[in-house]
């Protein structure tokens, strides 16, 4: 009995010995070793190895006391070589985030108009990429391919650098002011005036509709992860294409960043008959079925079923194009890939970012943190697995050079001419 105390005291500790950081990295350790199942092909109980290494390098000179902020940029190396976009670290912030996003309403907690811009080559103008739906910038029309080029009459080109253009149209929104921006848009270089004031804004995002001039609908979803919204609003928009009898549809899913497996399926019944996923875990012990049959959403889990009504559903059956890019990822390459393989559209663009035949998992830390892994494979109802990226059957780089100086949109403008549609009409 004395050799049993004498042997939990030396085990315990031992155990006390164990640093914060430690025990982060042990945690994670194990979640890569026992979970992981995407495409990498290293050793990873090697890889936890070599990281362990550097661990104890690091927290030499705490020892015990090595807090969980320095295991952190350790473990996102680490999980950095596996180069699987479906595998990455979530800061307790980036987590409260993800979750916000999940429930639809994820606070922008500052003045926002809702755009994303980027740089122009040559030039301090700023060219709109995305619009948040609801936004101050979607209310005022700003729309994909505008080109800002003055800020309250003054012009982007005065400004020093791109950094210095950037701080000159934040701090304007900040004010809280009404904020002026001329813009130029389409071919024909149209000048423009939009005013817009900042206000906190909700960054989840939704599906949205336009329908073009030449009667094409274009149904943007940018991601899946609002619960319980994505999939209602897809089939409500297809129905009011319908409704306003659209000739043709384009489904915009350029840079859709994925989201909830449920919501891209329920959206995917909007264009396809029956769509599945199958997913299998990397012990090969847990499968899960997803299918929409007959108005129904039917999950089975290891030969268990449970179904549910999907009260608003809606079928397109007109002419349809996909619209992809580098971007689209996860959910938004499954999408497009389950209407590529049941041949209801081609898809248009470049072949998109490559986590499609995955689904990942958040998993949480003891920071507060979370890993997401790739955690399961998705198959086909016949069997066959999702490819890791969808490849567009009509290739056509997006240029910037000629979306920011012309006003062209080339992969819509070819997406128009699959449907047998002039793009005169934005």
């Amino acid at each position: 009995m004395r050799r049993l105390f004498a042997t939990l005291a030396l085990v315990l500790g031992s155990l006390s010995l164990a640093s914060p950081a430690q025990d982060l990295f042990d945690q994670a350790s194990f979640y890569i070793e026992f979970y992981y199942n995407g495409p990498s092909t290293l050793n990873l109980k090697e890889l936890t190895a070599r990281y362990q290494t550097e661990l104890e390098r690091t927290c030499a000179p705490q020892k015990d006391t090595c807090t969980y902020e320095q295991a952190v940029p350790i473990i996102q190396r680490m999980i950095g070589e596996l180069d699987d976009n479906h595998t990455y670290y979530l800061s307790p912030e980036a987590l409260r985030g993800n979750r916000e996003s999940r429930q639809g309403n994820a606070p922008s907690r500052t003045l926002r108009i809702g755009v994303t811009h980027q740089p122009i080559p040559g030039s301090r103008d700023r060219l709109v990429v995305d619009v948040v739906e609801g936004g101050p910038a979607d209310e005022a029309g700003l729309a994909y391919g505008d080109r800002i080029v003055a800020v309250n009459n003054r012009p982007l080109s005065e400004q020093p650098d791109d950094n210095q253009a950037v701080q000159f149209l934040v701090q304007a929104i900040q004010t809280g002011r009404p904020v002026v921006l001329t813009i130029l848009r389409g071919p024909e270089r149209q000048r423009l005036e939009v005013t817009l004031t900042g206000r906190e804004i909700n960054l989840a995002r939704f599906p949205s509709l336009r329908i073009r001039p030449d009667g094409v609908a274009v149904l943007r979803i940018p991601d899946f992860d609002a619960q319980g919204q994505v999939g209602r609003r897809v089939h409500e928009l297809v129905r009011e294409a319908q409704q306003k009898n659209a000739r043709a549809m384009i489904l915009e899913l350029r840079g859709n960043s994925g989201g909830l497996l449920n919501e891209m399926i329920y959206s995917s019944a909007a264009f396809l008959d029956e769509p599945f996923v199958a997913l299998v875990d990397r012990h090969q012990t847990d499968r899960t079925e997803f299918r929409i049959r007959e108005g129904r959403f039917m999950v089975t889990r290891n030969g268990q079923s449970e179904n549910a009504n999907l009260p608003t559903m809606a079928r397109w059956r007109g002419p349809l194009v996909v619209l992809v890019d580098q971007n689209t990822a996860s959910g938004g390459e499954y999408l497009a890939s389950a209407i590529q393989k049941a041949r209801a559209a081609p898809i248009v663009g470049v072949a998109t970012l490559g986590i499609g035949n995955t689904t990942t998992r958040p998993i949480d830390l003891i920071n507060g943190g979370a890993l997401s892994i790739s955690f399961n494979r998705a198959f086909f109802a016949d069997g066959s697995p999702f490819p890791a990226r969808a490849t567009p059957d009509i290739v056509v780089e997006n240029s910037l050079e000629q979306l920011a100086n012309h006003g062209r949109d080339l992969p819509l403008e070819k997406a128009l001419e699959a449907l047998g549609i002039r793009s005169g009409n934005r």
